[in-house]
């Protein structure tokens, strides 16, 4: 009998929420001070999935779904504008991503965003979609959509008898379906619709990789700007369209992050707050202890012995 599966998990950080969507691949880092509260619901079916995904604060995400796939992203507040490589995607459009290629998110504080993929052999008769992602306005066909998969994850969630042997096996096919003609509106709609291409990001992302190919290294604006043959300026204004803000900030944030993964993982070892905040170029234990404990809402002692 195919399964109808339904998980509700809360986060208290953002390297623990990265893994939340299963089969894919991504980085999450903070990105705005304040305790961190995230939630992830899934909805799995035979070939579907419908996820609903809430962070308390910015997050910064590096995201690639399944090879195979095709995702619908619809913010679902009138405030959750949020930015895929560097372009802006409105709180009333609809974004469709193809898996298999990694794409850059950056979500704003209070974000609540419903997910849902298909394997893209489902969608009969669909296009395949030319750029990694597109996004095009949303309209009512799509609206009603959203709330149904919503009021789903909500059916599920309940204390209801398992669904009978026809639902399991007839539900998937009908959201697939659903999904085909929601794509098929799309296409005809926008004739070939936006494609998030940016060269904001482009250069963000080339920034990123050479940060990540030597995290051990601190490097400054200066220096990475000189290494990637562009005026500092320009680099920051890549930044600012890409993530929101500037690349002097954010190489202390990628710094932040890299310790408190460490951190995390340093309970019940001999790793020191001191050893691990110098590994990652904060001399200054004092300064570390402050810049942490103001984005993270804890101090990294904390951290390092749970939270209980």
């Amino acid at each position: 009998m195919p399964e109808i599966v339904y998980t509700r998990r809360d986060y208290t950080d953002a390297s623990a929420q990265e893994g939340a969507l299963l089969g894919w691949h991504q980085r999450y880092a903070q990105l705005n001070p304040g305790p961190y509260r995230g939630a992830v619901e899934m909805l799995r079916l035979d070939g579907v999935c419908l996820w609903r995904e809430r962070v308390s604060v910015a997050v910064e995400e590096a995201t690639a779904a399944p090879e195979g796939q095709l995702v619908f992203v619809r913010a679902l507040t009138d405030r959750n504008a949020y930015r895929m490589n560097a372009v802006p995607v409105g709180s009333q459009e609809v974004l469709v991503m193809r898996g298999g290629e990694e794409l850059h998110a950056s979500l704003a504080p209070d974000s609540d965003i419903l997910i849902v993929s298909v394997e893209a052999e489902k969608v009969f008769g669909a296009t395949p979609l030319r750029t990694p992602a597109l996004a095009a306005p949303t309209f009512p066909d799509m609206e009603a959509a959203a709330q149904w998969f919503v009021g789903l994850m909500v059916l599920f969630s309940g204390a209801m008898a398992l669904p009978g042997e026809d639902l399991a096996r007839l539900l998937p096919e009908l959201i697939a379906d659903k999904l085909g003609f929601l794509y098929a509106q799309i296409l005809h709609r926008t004739q070939g619709t936006r494609p998030l291409r940016s060269g904001d990001h482009g250069l963000y992302r080339r920034a990123r990789e050479m940060v990540e190919d030597q995290p051990d290294e601190p490097i400054g604006v200066t220096q990475l700007a000189r290494r990637l043959g562009v005026p500092s300026e320009i680099l920051r204004s890549a930044f600012k369209e890409t993530v929101g803000v500037g690349p002097g900030l954010w190489l202390r944030l990628k710094r932040l992050d890299g310790a408190r993964r460490d951190l995390l993982a340093a309970e019940g070892s001999d790793r020191t707050v001191s050893d691990i905040a110098m590994k990652w170029g904060f001399w200054h234990l004092g300064r570390f202890s402050a810049y942490y404990a103001a984005l993270y809402g804890e101090a990294p002692s904390r951290t390092v012995r749970g939270r209980g």
